[in-house]
């Protein structure tokens, strides 16, 4: 006779495959009726790969199925169809197919020699075929002047629940997962805390470039939304205490600002007001030169890895390799072996080898074209295109001591950024009839 507690157990795996069903209908409707909303509501629920579950014994999560479920109604809704917007999709494409080509070379290569076949194929689903997939359907969505205002409200409406339970774990110190809670450490509802600041950093960029288009528009209850979002945004990560995004969101504001001779002096001053701060409080200049705990570490993995590339430096160690590569070249054993070396560019040689550091770089170049697009132009999406390049600033930043893509929801949401740096550019411009605003 079953134990009741597993009784229970059972019965509430019922109802949460249940209630998951229902969403999903519930969505996939929205997607088939509306299918601009519906890939609104897709941003706002980036988070939502945590839910885990199993189909036929093959692990998927919420977030996949609503990205399955936009792209088919994508594919075969008449009214969105690509195959009827194909210019579209090849305009979008025009500046991109190199890296995305590039990538997706490496990504099949690293398939082909990781350790762990099954597991690589799900990442190159998950953090390459579909953030691509993603861009398309962005690029090829926004269609009015306030679309891409709206998209990063849904976008900071996903950001804006995430820092409220963060704060909410700080001040109760409920839910905080193991071994966290010891330095009550935030994590919002991810696993760990420096997952708070990777999210958060390039939400409350964007927000605030919103926040100043609201402002200049005269839009006041969305610049209210932005300034509620962007403070307790700002809170949860300061409650994460994940320090990288503490450096790399004023950082990056100060390095764009190089970029414009209004601003370049400004810029320039704050560089060095923060160069004294750092030489002169020895706790940051610690952290910054990582002297402290988390740096030395971060330092032996790098060590490590670089012992491990020296020897496999054509491809790397395959993709979700890492950790079994490693072995071999693992001489700091006070140290674990970790899921990535921490550190942008070993992250992406490792997984996706020389070739995907090629990637990496095609994506660079096709940034800075653009971004140079947007600032010759100055046009009215000039504040959307800044805004974007500031927020891919700050993700290469915070990168250097951290993971910022090989993530589900960071890879959708570097995916969302492009796209929307690219049709800031290029997009609105395009058609005639974009001058119209499609109020929601």
């Amino acid at each position: 006779m079953p134990h009741m507690g597993e009784g229970w157990g059972e019965g509430l795996k019922i109802m949460y495959h249940l209630i998951t069903i229902f969403l999903l209908i519930i969505f996939a409707t929205l997607a088939w009726r509306d299918f601009r909303l519906a890939v609104f509501v897709l941003l706002a629920s980036l988070p939502a790969y945590l839910l885990r579950f199993e189909i036929f014994n093959i692990p998927t999560t919420l977030l996949e199925i609503m990205i399955g479920i936009i792209t088919l109604v994508w594919l075969i809704n008449p009214k969105v169809s690509p195959f009827k917007n194909s210019k579209e999709i090849l305009a979008a494409l025009k500046q991109w197919w190199l890296p995305f080509s590039l990538l997706l070379i490496a990504g099949i290569i690293s398939v082909v020699i990781s350790p762990d076949k099954m597991a690589a194929l799900g990442i190159f689903k998950a953090y390459l075929v579909e953030p691509i997939i993603l861009f398309l359907i962005i690029r090829t969505t926004l269609k009015f002047f306030d679309d891409a205002e709206v998209a990063l409200m849904f976008l900071g409406l996903g950001g804006l629940v995430v820092a409220a339970f963060a704060i909410f774990q700080h001040f109760t110190g409920l839910a905080i997962p193991i071994p966290w809670d010891i330095e009550n450490r935030a994590t919002g509802i991810f696993p760990y805390p420096n997952a708070v600041g990777l999210y958060l950093g390039p939400i409350i960029i964007l927000g605030l470039g919103a926040l100043w288009r609201c402002l200049s528009a005269e839009f006041y209850l969305r610049a209210w939304f932005w300034v509620i979002t962007i403070s307790v945004s700002t809170m949860a990560i300061i409650f994460s205490q994940t320090e990288a995004a503490w450096i790399a969101l004023p950082v990056s504001l100060i390095v764009v600002g190089l970029f414009f001779a209004r601003s370049r002096w400004f810029s320039i001053l704050l560089s060095i007001i923060g160069i004294i701060i750092v030489l002169s409080v020895p706790t940051i200049k610690e952290k910054i030169l990582l002297q402290d705990y988390s740096g030395q570490v971060r330092i032996k993995q790098w060590e490590e890895t670089f012992n491990l590339l020296k020897e496999n430096p054509l491809f790397g160690a395959g993709l979700s390799g890492y950790p079994t590569t490693l072995k071999p070249y693992h001489t700091h054993q006070e140290i674990e072996i970790f899921q990535y070396p921490h550190n942008i560019i070993l992250n992406i040689w490792s997984e996706l080898g020389l070739l995907g550091l090629v990637a990496f770089l095609a994506f660079f170049w096709q940034t800075a074209k653009l971004f140079k697009t947007v600032k010759k132009n100055q046009a009215q999406f000039f504040w959307l295109g800044v805004i974007c390049f500031t927020a891919l600033i700050e993700t290469a930043i915070h990168g250097l001591v951290d993971v910022p893509f090989f993530k589900n929801d960071l890879a959708l949401l570097t995916a969302l950024i492009l796209a929307l740096l690219s049709w800031s550019a290029t997009g609105p411009y395009a058609h005639k009839n974009l001058g119209q605003s499609q109020k929601q």
